[in-house]
């Protein structure tokens, strides 16, 4: 009795007892490396104390996302090399005025929606197009098809230009930054069912400032 009442554990119940110790720790040390993950808020508060590797961690952050949504609006790779490198530049030197009321993601997608709409402002359509052809030989079947586009996309900048702030933010984001309702919601400090509103709005907006050409274009 005595002898069975100190039996030695099976290597079975060793092994058993290890694999759960060893995944309660597994957690444990997720858990901590997210805890530890500084939040935007955090961030951006720092940022504007004066503290640039703040800055950094915000640019490594939302490098991609910006990107992929300039080179949607602009079709071009170079251009949306300089307008995204003219984002960080602006957003860095206005860096210690930034005051925290809506979100980072609000306030780096509004700089870049801004620059945007000053490109296309600036920019004659025959620019545009010059310039495309640059990269795109003439002679390349379908290149009338790309300057057809190329001026689709402008008259579509001309519409968006017709919206206020807030409902261009909210389908450039849709569209060209691919961000659910929640996303957008973050950016313009509403909740995802009123992003869902502005974004209805803003499109009916877009039908009614449309050209036939761009009408048909999108229709197809």
């Amino acid at each position: 009795m005595l002898g069975n009442a100190w039996a030695l554990p099976s290597l079975k119940e060793v092994w058993t007892s290890f694999l759960a110790y060893a995944v309660e720790l597994l957690g444990a040390f997720r858990a901590q490396g997210a805890a530890q993950e500084t939040s935007d808020e955090e961030l951006a508060k720092r940022m504007h104390d004066g503290d640039d590797a703040a800055f950094e961690q915000l640019y490594g952050r939302y490098f991609d996302k910006i990107y992929a949504f300039v080179l949607r609006r602009v079709g071009h790779a170079a251009t949306a090399e300089d307008l995204v490198s003219d984002i960080f530049m602006k957003a860095f030197a206005h860096r210690r005025t930034f005051v925290w009321k809506t979100s980072f993601s609000a306030w780096i997608y509004r700089i870049a929606t801004n620059r945007i709409t000053d490109h296309y402002r600036t920019k004659k359509p025959t620019e545009e197009l010059v310039e495309e052809r640059h990269d795109q030989p003439a002679n390349i079947p379908g290149a009338p098809q790309e300057a057809d586009r190329k001026m689709i996309g402008i008259e579509l900048e001309a519409v968006l230009e017709k919206l206020g702030e807030r409902e261009r933010m909210a389908v450039t984001m849709k569209f060209y930054g691919e961000c659910d309702n929640a996303e957008i919601a973050q950016a313009l400090n509403c909740t995802p069912n009123n992003a869902g509103v502005i974004l209805h709005r803003a499109l009916k907006k877009c039908e009614q400032h449309a050209g036939e050409r761009l009408k048909s274009y999108v229709g197809t």
